[in-house]
């Protein structure tokens, strides 16, 4: 665990809007920042970052947190490992306290058992007679002995060794089966997950062996499996090859991504360093959001089939949101990157990947070619599909730009087309481009509306705080959140860092983050909390007034509490 101190000096050196907006294309809306979140596809931005409080949410999915969240949510990461980025990033010494949290020590073990396995499966590759298919099926895709070190691959034999091999090691059974290494039997007997495959290890931006792809030597389906989705590993946050050529992306300023992990193989094999490749899913948020980390522009290499056509859009869309600059890439005569690149060899590859072009030429042309003859509804169609992709650029010049050529291409009038693509929300799309419905966000808190407002105020002048009591909130979950926000003092940068992490997980939670990212129209906060507050002790007053009509002495004592409080301001 990290040490309270290091933590706050981490917060008070970093700049969330500028981390997040490395990520996310942020405007000015008011005090806060505001753009598309990348956490979940969506139309209208609806992802609100506050440079005052340091924090984030989302009113959309419901997501949100501070500079330490952002980082875990955006990759994937345990609480120390983002604590190690961001100090790094703030300039600060990490300072730990005696122990990791029990999630991080179940989370480094299973890093282990990753490590031991990939080094299992290593092992019996290279000297286990059972593995001869698997060598030969690695000399027919002409897999050089570089290639099967430099990425560590391996065998998982059809009579499974692992489970056996690593207890011996000390890895307990359930620990194997939540790390996606092993499985239970129908008679609770423990197996190997993968069985008969030739093993290929993904690694994190560190290098650390996070799962697996296995493929099939048979015609067993499917022809390639992951590991299942762990505590580790999330397929839809990592990219295969991505460290193994890192440098060469970092220098390069570009990824190349492919499909499968035979093509980002033959592509390094070749010397194409910075080819990469999702997980045998179109290209994510999270992962386009890994890439410009690395780089600032993305050339995706896609077979030439309808699938990898499809693929290609889907992902040109998502890497153009995450404000990467994008171009896509076609394998002659109709083979993959792989087959292409071991028959006629780089410089041609290179020379293919040379006519690359930009995402919106590349579907206009797919969807005429798909179209047929281009009769005005088949230019309405094309249209309307292109100006969907075309609005998920965040480069207003790029996208007037687009928006004249696609006019020249299909014959039609520019002004027509920005009419229709300032009309036209980007539709849901099942053929090219299908969007995931937003995860429905914790439903928070119910908050009478008075003490709402008196709790959004104090959240921007959280000093006001210090004039509260218990007394000022009637209902439980009001009183929950004053005293949060309360345990958080002081109230620094950090404070609201603090104030979400003090308050429950749930209806609590969600009430918190939405609190803190009102944009409200007030300037002196200060001066409006304490009218608020007022206001509300005042409320108070006069319904104890009214429950206490017959007890003359209760009567006066209230009379007396309410001329004391308009005296003092209270």
């Amino acid at each position: 665990m990290i040490s309270p101190e290091t933590i706050e000096a981490i917060r008070a050196r970093l700049d969330i809007a500028e981390l997040v907006g490395e990520r996310v294309q942020l405007s000015r809306a008011g005090r806060n920042l505001k753009g598309r979140c990348p956490f979940h596809q969506e139309r209208t931005p609806s992802f609100v970052v506050s440079p005052e409080r340091q924090t984030f949410h989302c009113f959309g999915c419901g997501e949100g947190g501070d500079a330490f969240s952002f980082l875990m949510k955006s990759e994937g990461l345990s609480f120390a490992e983002a604590a190690e980025r961001l100090a790094e990033r703030a300039g600060v010494k990490l300072e730990a306290s005696r122990e990791l949290s029990p999630q991080d020590k179940d989370r480094l073990r299973m890093k282990e058992a990753m490590e031991f396995a990939a080094a299992h499966y290593h092992e019996v590759l290279l000297k286990d007679p059972a593995a001869e298919p698997a060598r030969r099926y690695a000399a027919a895709r002409r897999l050089n002995k570089a290639s099967v070190e430099g990425f560590f691959l391996g065998y998982a034999p059809r009579q499974g060794r692992l489970c056996e091999a690593a207890q011996k090691k000390g890895f307990e059974a359930q620990l194997l089966i939540r790390a996606g290494l092993a499985a239970r039997r129908p008679d609770g007997a423990l197996r190997d997950y993968f069985f008969d495959r030739l093993m290929f290890p993904i690694r994190d931006a560190k290098g650390a062996t996070i799962g697996f792809g296995g493929r099939t030597l048979g015609d067993g389906e499917p022809k390639y499996l992951n590991s299942p989705e762990s505590p580790v590993f999330s397929k839809g946050r990592v990219l295969y090859g991505l460290f193994e050529g890192d440098g060469a992306a970092r220098k390069a300023r570009r990824v190349h991504l492919m499909e499968g992990y035979m093509d980002v193989i033959a592509a390094h094999q070749h010397g194409l360093k910075t080819a990469c490749a999702a997980l045998g899913t179109a290209l994510t948020p999270e992962q386009a959001a890994l890439v410009k980390r690395h780089a600032e522009e993305a050339v995706l290499v896609f077979d030439a089939d309808s699938a990898g056509q499809n693929a290609a859009v889907r992902g040109a869309e998502v890497a153009l949101a995450a404000g990467l600059g994008v171009r896509v890439g076609s394998v002659p005569e109709g083979k993959d990157p792989d087959e292409f690149l071991h028959a006629k060899g780089l410089p041609a590859f290179e020379a293919a990947l040379a006519a690359a072009v930009d995402p919106v030429a590349f579907q206009t042309e797919l969807l005429i070619k798909r179209a047929g003859e281009l009769t005005p509804e088949a230019k309405s169609k094309v249209a309307k599909e292109v100006l969907a992709t075309i609005a998920r650029c965040p480069d207003e010049v790029l996208k007037d730009e687009w928006v004249r050529r696609l006019a020249a291409r299909l014959g039609v009038r520019e002004e027509s087309l920005r009419r229709a693509g300032a009309k036209a929300a980007p539709p849901r799309r099942a053929a090219l481009s299908p969007e995931a419905d937003a995860p429905a966000p914790a439903a928070p808190a119910a908050l009478p509306s008075i003490e709402r407002s008196l709790l959004e105020v104090l959240a921007q002048a959280p000093s006001v705080l210090e004039e509260t009591d218990d007394g000022d909130f009637s209902s439980p979950a009001a009183l929950e959140l004053a005293r949060a926000m309360r345990r958080a003092a002081p109230y620094d940068k950090g404070w609201a860092a603090r104030f979400l992490e003090a308050t429950p997980e749930g209806a609590l939670k969600s009430a918190a983050r939405a609190l803190l990212h009102r944009d409200l129209p007030e300037d002196d906060y200060v001066r409006v909390a304490r009218e608020k507050l007022r206001m509300r002790r005042l409320e108070l007053q006069r319904r104890r007034l009214s429950a206490a009509s017959g007890d003359a002495r209760e009567m006066a004592k209230i009379v007396a509490d309410l001329n004391l409080g308009t005296k003092t301001g209270a």
